[in-house]
């Protein structure tokens, strides 16, 4: 379809910046992900109903308070749910300090061939001070993620194979006029699911309804 070259977007809150693919369409595509993202990640920290959590890294400063821990991926996927015809045979995650990798996925409507999941440490300063080195510490790690991630990406075990005309769209996403990335989906959690503890009466009547039922 044509070079479209890549743009150099420099970040608003973070002395960074990035390079992407230079299409208004996809980067709209992906920005109203994030920008759904961050309000949700916003009401659940001004909300004080969220309890708080363990970080998964370091306290930024010695008074920074955690309020919780979000996440948010990146998959990409085929709609063929064979991936021995269309795709190898790894997942990669990317979540904390390291990658891993682990066997394909069958998603919802296909076949996950890799994905990527990045942990963010909410917390809370009280000065400006603290708040400029929670910035620089921010900007220093995800540097370090970026490098992380082009090291991964360049080696293509994974990628799906070229497919046919006829398969591109079951590879390819089709929708944007100037690029056809991969398929890809953005997955996001700006609270984690609590996990559910039945109270004694709910049990006791859980085990009366099992009787009664036999």
């Amino acid at each position: 379809m044509g070079s479209i070259g890549i743009k150099e977007v420099s970040c608003e809150q973070i002395d960074m910046t990035y390079v992407r693919v230079n299409s208004t369409e996809l980067a709209m595509c992906v920005d109203e992900d994030i920008r759904q993202f961050k309000c949700e990640v916003e009401e659940a920290t001004c909300s004080g109903s969220i309890p708080r959590r363990t970080p998964t890294v370091g306290s930024p400063t010695d008074s920074a308070i955690p309020l919780l821990s979000a996440q948010i991926g990146l998959q990409f996927y085929t709609k063929s749910k064979k991936p021995n015809s269309v795709i190898g045979t790894a997942v990669t995650w990317f979540g904390g300090a390291a990658a891993t990798a682990t066997g394909a996925t069958v998603a919802d409507d296909g076949t996950s061939w890799e994905e990527w999941k990045l942990i963010l440490d909410v917390f809370r300063v009280e000065s400006i001070d603290e708040l400029q080195k929670m910035r620089q510490r921010v900007a220093d790690d995800i540097g370090e993620k970026v490098l992380d991630i082009c090291e991964h990406i360049n080696h293509n075990h994974y990628t799906p194979k070229m497919p046919t005309k006829t398969e591109i769209p079951e590879i390819f996403e089709t929708k944007f006029s100037d690029c056809q990335p991969y398929l890809f989906k953005i997955r996001r959690q700006a609270v984690p699911q609590m996990e559910h503890k039945q109270s004694l009466a709910q049990v006791a009547l859980s085990r009366w309804k099992d009787i009664l039922a036999v």
